[in-house]
């Protein structure tokens, strides 16, 4: 055995296991409540998995005995399943912190896909398609490569998916994808060169890491309570917005209606629950079409990537209709609602002070209507 190789293959994964196991107990609490931070684990499970095979492929191969030759067969299938494993964890984070629906369609991919890796590794116990381990030597099979073409499916549909969505709701995503794609992309080609280099999993592992460093960053954009955007990222917008020459925007104001005799009837804790259903409600009603952000206090703000009045005024009806249908399904005491305003206009012509205050005055006007409809229901 080559010392020097010894030497880099044992080091290169203590590497991606230690800063792997520092990262999982960091956030072990974190996971109990954020859905991206139990995606994240569990890719942190399989880098940790996947280096503790790839020693005992390098360093356990040869032996002659049966416990030691079936363990050095199920690193070797760990392996190449944790290979398409990441690549669907990925695709499957991007999907969640992004709110994309998994379809039924690429959920159905997905799984065939998982299946299919499944098949050539039990077929590869019979007849070494995909890798063999006889005469000391660990040697790749003819169909490695599909494992690779997988994962590799898995990575840029994710990426396809994460290009559509910024596309779509016109906004600057601050979770940068690159900060995955390059450590991993690099290692794996490397490794697809030279088999001797066990660089691959330390690479996904300084991935992972990038990710959850990014994470971090978006924090101070992040309202706390409810996930969405808050204010400093709604001002951020605007910046940016500003900076546009003939730039046009639209926005809705949203307050919710009676909120205060929520608080006051049932507490604050079902207040704080109220608005977390809400965020909910108003991320399914406008994920598609722009930014959903907390304004303060019960009050939200969406920016909008179309200027279509039109649409504007359907996706604002299907929203509150989305209330009534959450009211009917719901065991509360109360009743969700919201007045919505919305306005359009061009930032060369009017600032985005002005621009605020006109939908928070269209939002009023609105709040008005909903208390004498409430006011004539409840005199009859």
């Amino acid at each position: 055995m080559d010392m020097n190789l010894s030497f880099s293959v044992l080091t290169a994964n203590i590497i991606s296991i230690l800063l792997i196991g520092t990262l999982y107990l960091a956030n072990r609490q974190k996971a109990e409540y954020d859905r991206d931070m139990r995606l994240l684990q569990q890719m942190m499970v399989t880098i940790g998995i996947a280096s503790i095979s790839d020693c005992c492929v390098y360093y356990l191969a040869g032996s002659s005995n049966i416990v030691i030759k079936v363990l050095v067969f199920l690193s070797g299938s760990g392996l190449f399943l944790g290979n398409v494993m990441i690549g669907y964890l990925w695709a499957k984070f991007i999907m969640v912190h992004m709110n994309i629906p998994f379809s039924d369609i690429r959920r159905n991919i997905y799984r065939t896909i998982g299946l299919i890796s499944i098949v050539l590794l039990v077929i590869n116990i019979f007849y070494p398609l995909v890798f063999s381990v006889s005469d000391g030597r660990y040697q790749r099979g003819f169909t490695y490569i599909i494992f690779l073409i997988f994962a590799a499916f898995y990575i840029l549909d994710s990426l396809y998916l994460y290009v559509k969505r910024v596309k779509k709701n016109g906004s600057l995503k601050l979770f940068p994808v690159h900060i995955f794609l390059i450590p991993v992309i690099l290692g794996v080609v490397i490794q697809a060169f030279f088999v001797e280099i066990a660089i691959t999993w330390t690479s996904i592992a300084i991935s992972v890491a990038g990710i959850m460093t990014a994470l971090k960053n978006e924090i101070i954009f992040t309202d706390c309570l409810t996930g969405l955007y808050n204010r400093v990222y709604l001002e951020f917008l605007h910046k940016r917005a500003c900076n546009k020459k003939d730039c046009w925007v639209s926005g809705i104001m949203i307050d919710l209606n009676g909120f205060k005799q929520i608080n006051d009837n049932y507490g604050h804790a079902e207040g704080d629950l109220a608005l977390c259903i809400v965020a909910d409600l108003l991320l399914k009603s406008f994920s598609e079409y722009g930014v959903v952000t907390r304004y303060a206090g019960d009050e939200f703000v969406i920016m909008l990537n179309t200027t279509d009045d039109q649409l504007i005024q359907k996706i604002i009806k299907s929203a509150k209709k989305n209330f009534v249908t959450e009211n009917e399904k719901n065991d509360k005491l109360y009743q969700l609602s919201a007045s919505m305003g919305y306005a359009i206009t061009n930032l060369s012509n009017e600032t985005i002070d002005d621009f605020m205050n006109r939908i928070d005055e269209q939002m009023y006007q609105d709040k008005m209507k909903y208390y004498e409809h409430n006011d004539r229901r409840n005199s009859k």
